[in-house]
């Protein structure tokens, strides 16, 4: 029998991520050995993102690839996994022979993976080539952390409840489900010991965790346990804030945390009241405002993230300028954005009023060019301050690329340190020289 080797191509979110790193550990528990290398593995698992549609384009694209590589090389089996595959399953099993995709599995449960590869494997043709399991509790701890040393992620929920009318996640990942809190503690036990430095908390959205068991949220109850428990060389930073559930109460709660960094990643997504509301959301321009002074009254050297959507049905130049004033008045640090997608099933697909493409190109051209300008002065006061950076990998001798608590992991810009010695995974001082763009430019220092 060939030797059990597998190969994970994880496209999408962090959160896709963290289930390809428990997708690993369970096929080590059971015997299969994990690869870097496609062309080495007798079992590619593509987990795919069905998000947006160039996320679908692109789980197509590298199925192809899968599909070429189990023809012409090692490959014996591809497994189509993750949110496109939990979506669009019958497609899939339509679209693709039997001999092309051997296995097509879901979100619910990623425990059931190493089972379903083995049976495949084993099989050739496998029991149920559909395998959409039920969600389940998460409790499966071990994971086999990529990505970047020193760095991970820590999921403590997923699916949504928001219903935001353009997003698909719902349909894909279902109503929110938060994990108990003992979960999440017991995982975080197992995270890099003794070498995380970074750690990024994700979900779909981090403020609602706890409402569907406990019946509150209970956000900075769980911030105030992993807190305790971080060493005093880890960074806490937490992603997918909804702007509409922060609290005054969880912002003074977090302003007390040792560990917490003042990254605040809110998805705004629009200015426009008209547009939000029909987007499912309650804020506005004066309001949104509003929240971010609430935020630096705290934070005074708080680091904001925001995404927006460009051309979302029914939006007029004067909403499109709504959102580039709040930008301009704002001056958030980094801010990402991407034309309205279509997804079928959502409220918003059924809209009226759809904005011509190249309308929506121009607007999303617009935005860009006025986040960087508003961007430009925030991110220029780091010039001349000495951040602690986490280095990720050395370009050659005398250089490093790394990341300050106001980067977060793959979003936002890079910091160059200039350094003979830094190790990746490891911390080192560094006093910014200059910006370029995005990225800062800086020299190590003398630690102390």
């Amino acid at each position: 029998m060939a030797e059990k080797t597998v190969y994970i191509e994880s496209l999408g979110c962090a959160k896709n991520q963290v289930d390809s790193e428990k997708m690993a550990a369970l096929l080590e528990q059971n015997g299969w050995i994990v690869t870097d290398n496609s062309e080495d593995a007798v079992c590619i698992i593509v987990n795919t993102c069905g998000f947006i549609q160039s996320a679908k384009e692109e789980a197509i694209q590298v199925l192809f690839e899968a599909i070429k590589q189990k023809k012409n090389g090692k490959c014996r089996l591809v497994v189509a996994a993750g949110c496109f595959a939990q979506r669009y399953h019958d497609a899939l099993k339509t679209e693709f022979a039997d001999d092309e995709i051997d296995v097509i599995f879901g979100t619910g449960d990623i425990s059931k993976i190493a089972d379903t590869v083995e049976d495949a494997f084993v099989n050739r043709r496998p029991l149920n080539r559909i395998v959409i399991p039920q969600v389940a509790e998460d409790n499966f701890f071990k994971r086999k952390v990529s990505g970047f040393p020193g760095s991970a992620y820590l999921r403590i929920s997923d699916g949504c409840s928001n219903h935001c009318t353009y997003c698909a996640i719902p349909l894909i990942r279902g109503e929110l489900h938060s994990r108990k809190t003992e979960a999440i503690l017991k995982e975080l036990d197992l995270l890099l010991p003794g070498t995380l430095k970074e750690l990024n908390i994700i979900s779909q959205d981090t403020t609602n965790y706890g409402m569907d068991i406990y019946g509150e949220r209970k956000l900075a109850d769980l911030l105030e346990a992993i807190d305790e428990k971080l060493s005093d060389e880890t960074r806490m930073r937490l992603l997918y804030m909804h702007p509409d559930h922060i609290t005054d109460e969880l912002l003074d709660r977090m302003a007390k945390l040792r560990r917490f960094v003042p990254y605040f990643d809110l998805p705004f997504q629009s200015a426009s009241k008209y547009i939000l509301s029909r987007m499912g959301r309650r804020g506005d321009l004066e309001t949104y405002l509003e929240l971010i002074e609430r935020i630096r009254q705290r934070f005074p050297n708080a680091v904001i993230r925001s995404t927006f959507i460009a051309g979302f049905p029914g939006e007029t130049a004067e909403d499109a300028e709504k959102s580039l004033e709040f930008i301009r008045r704002a001056g958030m640090e980094w801010v990402g954005a991407f034309v309205y997608s279509p997804e079928e099933d959502t409220p918003a697909y059924a809209f009226p009023n759809r904005v011509k493409k190249s309308v929506a190109e121009k607007r999303l051209d617009m935005l860009m060019n006025v986040s960087e300008a508003a961007a430009l002065p925030r991110l220029e006061r780091f010039v001349g301050e000495k951040v602690q950076v986490l280095i990720e990998e050395r370009i050659d001798e005398d250089l490093c690329i790394g990341r300050f608590w106001g980067q977060a992991p793959d979003v936002d810009g890079l910091t160059v340190v200039e350094s003979s010695d830094a190790v990746p995974g490891e911390t080192v001082d560094v006093e910014i020289l200059k910006l370029n763009g995005k990225d800062f430019y800086g020299i190590q220092t003398v630690n102390g």
